[in-house]
């Protein structure tokens, strides 16, 4: 398969104390974003954030999560773990003054970043958490495994088809990049995440946060966040430090398909402190 979709962006790789982890950067004399893709996409899924970030000036880099992309599995599957590693990078990197953006999966790891005992929170300036999963139970999650796996380690011939129909409004390269996200992603670290054997919530947790914090919903009815835990996290977040905003006419997948726009229209602005 021919690669139609290209970045414009050097890979990287860093050897950490668990293993090895891939990122994306896309070089810029600005200040630096960090990107942190959902569960089952990469680095390159984040493809246009990191072009249009870019574009104005931002040094961006986008890291595959453990078990994703180019990188090796984590140790434990638990959202802090994974959010250390996040953690380490950020340190070996030497990266200060950094935004955050993180979706879903990655959006649960930016703010278990942001909310505990690594050192590099402290490097965390502002950030966007695009639909983030913010709780899970153990009773419920592993139903959701089958179909947040589909697709897990099988060629891009075979899932291409298969994103086109459940997804018909995205853009081609997204399309593209999911597929070979799907390929190489391993399907250890996904069921890592949904079989955790306890629940947990970070929800009490953004109480912790120091940095000014956005959090973007999908509409209702496709938002991962419910209205209670959305209730939970105004009550417990320190005063001035968190806004949460809907965007109209967006799923699940903020950064894809016709909501893209939007999404990035109020990202941008926050990130820029407007």
């Amino acid at each position: 398969m021919t690669e139609p979709c290209h970045i414009a962006a050097r890979r990287q790789f860093v050897q950490l104390a668990h293993g090895r982890v891939s990122f994306l950067e896309w070089p810029g004399t600005g200040p630096t974003a960090l990107l942190c893709h959902g569960i089952t996409s990469s680095a390159a899924t984040l493809w246009r954030l990191g072009a249009d970030l870019a574009a104005e000036g931002w040094r961006v880099l986008a890291v595959d999560l453990p078990g994703h992309g180019q990188s090796d599995l984590s140790p434990a599957f638990d959202i802090d773990t994974v959010a250390n590693i996040v953690g380490d990078l950020i340190q070996t990197l030497g990266l200060a003054e950094l935004a955050m953006v993180g979706h879903s999966w990655g959006g649960a790891i930016t703010l278990a970043l942001l909310s505990g005992e690594h050192p590099a929170r402290a490097a965390v300036q502002r950030a966007v958490l695009l639909d983030p999963l913010i709780r899970q139970e153990a009773a419920v999650a592993p139903s959701w495994l089958p179909h947040f796996s589909r697709g897990v380690g099988q060629s891009p011939e075979e899932t291409l088809p298969m994103l086109r129909e459940t997804n018909p409004d995205w853009h081609p390269c997204d399309y593209y990049w999911k597929a070979q996200a799907l390929a190489e992603c391993r399907y250890e670290q996904v069921a890592g995440l949904f079989l955790i054997p306890a629940d947990w919530t970070l929800a009490p947790r953004i109480a912790r946060v120091q940095a000014p914090l956005l959090i973007l919903l999908a509409e209702p009815e496709y938002t991962i966040v419910p209205p209670a835990v959305q209730a939970e996290l105004r009550a417990a977040a320190p005063s001035g430090l968190m806004q949460m905003q809907l965007i109209p006419g967006t799923n699940h997948n903020m950064l894809r398909g016709p909501g893209y726009s939007a999404t990035y229209a109020v990202l941008r602005a926050f990130l820029r402190g407007n």
